[in-house]
């Protein structure tokens, strides 16, 4: 007889047991379960390839290889991510003291502004040729900021992370959390960085991020609390098996995600004709209602960014 498949997402199911098990083991590190060896696996690829890629970058800007890079760009990101640790500290206390769902901290606090800043510097700090280059360094920088602060072996020895850590490690994610996170980022960076660089407008990416950001992000808290009419999704990765894991979203958290496709259309409506905002309606917060529910676990966002750059890329050529 074949095996049921893993149903990560039942643990939501009975509240009780959902905040017995976060409490028996906040940090997620006491689960005998858990093969973190195949996080440290993980951990030693990406952090070489991060970290050559930003040593490069430093190299070839002091020898004018490439353009100097951009120390207000810098600035920010060093900011930001102190902004981040401190709301990731109060979003666990909260978890912790008041026994909210991380689920619902990690979409309606803390997502937005970690994603969103990202995506800040290629908007407000560069232009032209800089972008890629300014948007890369820092990207890798984020990514090699991700894994001190969130890898296993740091988390044990420094508690100000493990603590930290409790507000963004779903515990259906467990221990695959800071995995997930970090292959989506790079995903939606290798489909937003073209579009950034190529593109001189910029709605081509702003309106993708924005329904991403907040029409996914109160998809989940809205489809957990309310969402009745649920249909099946599987992760990239689970349990050691490509596509593998019984996860859930709802049909009610998908309409948070096509309200808000609206609501971003209409916002920037004057940088439409009359003609493709029409267009526009008609067609894009569906396309990205369907991406978000057809996309694995934790990777909805890339194929969001994928159709709706492209869709917003092809709109004034067609129309």
């Amino acid at each position: 007889m074949a095996s049921q498949p893993a149903r990560p997402m039942d643990i939501h199911e009975d509240l009780d047991e959902y905040f017995k098990v976060l409490h028996e083991d906040p940090y997620g590190l006491e689960n005998p379960k858990y093969d973190w060896a195949g996080e440290d696996r993980f951990v030693a690829f990406s952090s070489a390839a991060y970290l050559l890629l930003a040593v490069g970058m430093l190299l070839a800007s002091s020898r004018n290889w490439i353009p100097t890079l951009n120390l207000n760009a810098f600035l920010f990101f060093l900011g930001a991510s102190v902004f981040e640790m401190v709301g990731k500290v109060i979003c666990a206390h909260l978890v912790l003291r008041y026994n909210i769902r991380i689920n619902f901290v990690r979409k309606l606090g803390l997502r937005p502004w970690r994603k969103l800043q990202a995506f800040v510097i290629p908007f407000f700090f560069v232009s032209g040729e800089k972008i890629i280059i300014d948007t890369m360094f820092l990207f890798s920088l984020g990514q090699l900021k991700t894994i001190v602060t969130e890898w296993n072996v740091i988390r044990r020895h420094v508690p100000i992370f493990r603590f930290a850590f409790v507000s963004w490690d779903r515990l259906e994610d467990r221990p695959y959390s800071m995995r997930y996170d970090m292959i989506e980022d790079i995903l939606r960076f290798l489909i937003y960085i073209p579009f950034i660089a190529l593109v001189d407008n910029k709605i081509v990416t702003l309106i993708p991020q924005l329904v991403n950001e907040f029409g996914d992000g109160l998809a989940e808290p809205i489809g957990l609390r309310f969402g009745k009419h649920r249909y099946k999704t599987k992760a990239i990765w689970y349990d050691g098996k490509f596509w593998n894991g019984e996860y859930h979203r709802s049909l009610e958290g998908s309409l948070v995600v096509f309200l808000v496709g609206v609501g971003v259309i209409l916002w920037f409506s004057a940088a439409f004709t009359v003609a493709q905002l029409l267009v526009a309606l008609l067609v894009l917060p569906l396309l990205l209602t369907i991406a978000e529910a057809i996309s694995p676990h934790t990777a909805d966002g890339p194929m969001i960014a994928l159709l709706g750059c492209s869709f917003l890329w092809a709109l004034p050529m067609v129309i």
